[in-house]
């Protein structure tokens, strides 16, 4: 996190809605519900965040969410102006957001801070993406249909959130089409935060597939390789959260070029949980991890958020295209991608949820078998098995 033509962005949301998609309030936000007998989803009007996923149990029940949710007042994205806001959340490029964001939400078509010029022409943190109204299409007892109209970038995005019954994942689509007749660059994050109570020093692992990778110290980078410390140096170890206040973590990891299937996840041994998120490597090659442990006492944080980013995409380096042509590989791969003149492409992800036995400990591994998600945990011999739809994860279309 702390890193003039026309665009549009369709969001489709596909599943069981009560009351056939209604609005309702989340925090004071306008938001819709996606929900079948395993999950419920909750996604925010304004800039499609993904804030809430909640895995139920075989008696009813349910679990936390494992997704931030700040503790300072949420604005819809249109309400957010720094005359009436900038005492309360800032007057940076990263103020708009810190205003509206919650839980999971997309980087699109940059992700970090523009650039100075950048800033003063509109530009906010992490792209338009997050900072839009949602105008409705279509609504049926599957399916939602969401419009966002952009206005700096010359692409287009459609989402697609699907569930079916039995399976505790979501399905993620997203499509884009570049509609300028140029060949462009493309940053595209999932910008992935875990929150408190999920966010815990003694009871949370953070695990990815990760490899090799640069820590920040200061302003200067440092070599890394994933975790980068052990139990007895938990403030460097990346699967463990910074045991003592304050303190925060900025780093950035390439993940394992020898698979095609990459993940990360988070899991909480308090509240015997796990999210985790599987991902096509062509698609997302880079995971940067982004810590606050009370930390940052400038508004909004005021000293109170504890968040854990776990943020995979495809690029490596915080900004716009500036930023990217100074770095245009590390470890001899794309720090950023590209849109080529008026090319389509299509990316699948899931997110799966489960209860975790006594004693696992964190994800060693996932793996895809057959029609099974296969998590091997540490601290256990038996990996959960999760059933999911192979048709609805394939590699994207060139």
């Amino acid at each position: 996190m702390r890193t003039g033509t026309a665009t549009a962005l369709t969001v489709v949301f596909l599943g069981i809605f009560p009351g056939h998609g209604e609005n309702m309030k989340f925090h004071d936000r306008s938001a819709w519900r996606l929900e079948n007998d395993q999950l419920r989803v909750t996604v925010l009007e304004g800039g499609g965040h993904i804030a809430e996923i909640v895995l139920k149990n075989s008696a009813g029940g349910e679990s936390i969410n494992p997704l931030w949710i700040p503790k300072w007042p949420s604005l819809e994205p249109w309400e957010f102006s720094f005359e009436k806001h900038g005492d309360t959340f800032g007057r940076g490029s990263e103020s708009a957001l810190l205003a509206s964001i919650m839980g999971h939400n997309l980087c699109f078509d940059f992700w970090g801070a523009p650039s100075q010029t950048e800033f003063v022409a509109g530009l906010a943190f992490h792209g338009d993406a997050s900072l839009v109204r949602s105008a409705k299409i279509s609504q049926d007892a599957e399916s939602l249909t969401y419009h966002f109209d952009l206005k700096r970038s010359g692409t287009a995005l459609t989402r697609t959130l699907r569930m079916v019954r039995g399976q505790p994942v979501l399905y993620v689509e997203e499509k884009v089409e570049n509609k300028l007749v140029i060949d462009r660059p493309l940053g595209w994050v999932q910008h992935v935060t875990f929150g408190s109570p999920f966010v815990d020093p003694d009871a949370s692992f953070f695990d990815a597939s990760a490899t090799k990778g640069h820590v920040t110290k200061g302003e200067e980078e440092v070599a890394a390789q994933w975790p980068v410390g052990s139990s007895e140096s938990r403030e460097q170890d990346h699967r463990r959260f910074g045991p003592e206040a304050p303190s925060g973590k900025m780093s950035y990891f390439l993940l394992d070029p020898a698979r095609e299937v990459e993940f990360v996840s988070g899991v909480n041994t308090k509240h015997r949980l796990l999210l985790a998120y599987v991902f096509q490597r062509q698609d997302f090659p880079w995971v940067m991890v982004w810590e606050e442990n009370r930390r940052i006492q400038d508004p909004p944080w005021s000293g109170k958020e504890m968040t854990r980013g776990m943020e995979f995409g495809n690029t490596r380096i915080p900004g716009t295209m500036q930023a990217y042509f100074k770095r245009p590989r590390i470890h001899d791969t794309p720090t950023f991608g590209w849109l080529t003149a008026k090319e389509k492409r299509t990316i699948r992800y899931l997110a799966v949820m489960s209860f975790i036995p006594e004693g696992f400990s964190g994800v060693r591994n996932i793996r895809l078998e057959g029609s099974e998600i296969v998590v091997e945990g540490i601290g256990v011999k038996t990996p959960l098995r999760i059933n999911y739809r192979p048709e609805l994860f394939v590699p994207s279309q060139p």
